[in-house]
């Protein structure tokens, strides 16, 4: 089926987000474990939204807490890191040559919307910074805040598909992260794998990446076939 629209995944993708995950990840600790959770067993490894997951089970099952203290607690940690996201909403920059690719997908009528782990608000204002807003009708900017689960979970793709008015066969999704395909096989969608240092080839399951280094090129080639096909 032709391709009507685009998922695009944000920070990696579409813009270079400069978050201080260091500060994070240590304000995450300092507030899980004064809640009691076990000193010392969270680290820098974690990333915040597995240390959540870790202490929201620890909870649950050690009978710590009821579900409304947890639901605080998860709350209070959200606030804290959206501030933190906030700081570097300010100072988000475009990845080269995505412009161009977003000038064509809008010269072809194809739509564009993302769905991203920082909240609406922060990736809104991210996108201004970029000079990028442009391209997403608000109602397309999809959030953690938006959504009960998140991407890998199918709800935050469908949620976006709601808001399209399309379906999954209709759409490629397109995002630097392993995760961002996993997503795409779960709905039957189409992909594409932005790579970086972080995460190369070998980690997507798709035929279809390109470098973010090199995005423009090879991405508008693999689009175009996707439109004819």
């Amino acid at each position: 089926m032709p391709l009507s629209a685009i998922l695009w995944d944000l920070d990696g993708t579409l813009i270079h987000f400069d978050i201080d995950y260091k500060k994070a990840r240590t304000e995450t600790i300092r507030i899980l474990e004064r809640y009691g959770y076990p000193k010392g067993q969270l680290t820098q490894k974690y990333y915040v939204l597995k240390m959540i997951k870790e202490a929201t089970d620890y909870f649950s099952r050690e009978k710590i807490y009821d579900d409304n203290k947890i639901t605080k607690i998860r709350k209070e940690i959200d606030k804290k890191v959206e501030m933190i996201e906030r700081e570097a909403s300010f100072y988000a920059k475009s990845i080269p040559g995505i412009n161009n690719i977003l000038e064509y997908c809008m010269n072809k009528k194809i739509k564009s919307g993302i769905i991203t782990l920082n909240t609406t608000k922060n990736a809104i204002l991210s996108l201004k910074t970029a000079n990028l807003i442009k391209f997403f009708p608000k109602s397309f900017i999809i959030g953690r805040d938006m959504v009960n689960k998140i991407k890998p979970d199918p709800e935050h793709a469908i949620f976006l598909l709601n808001q399209l008015k399309i379906s999954s066969e209709e759409i490629c999704i397109i995002g630097d992260h392993p995760s961002d395909i996993e997503l795409a096989h779960s709905i039957g969608a189409r992909s594409i794998g932005v790579i970086t240092e972080k995460h190369p080839a070998t980690e997507f399951k798709t035929p279809y990446f390109v470098d973010q280094s090199k995005i423009e090129t090879k991405l508008k080639a693999i689009l175009e076939n996707f439109i004819k096909n």
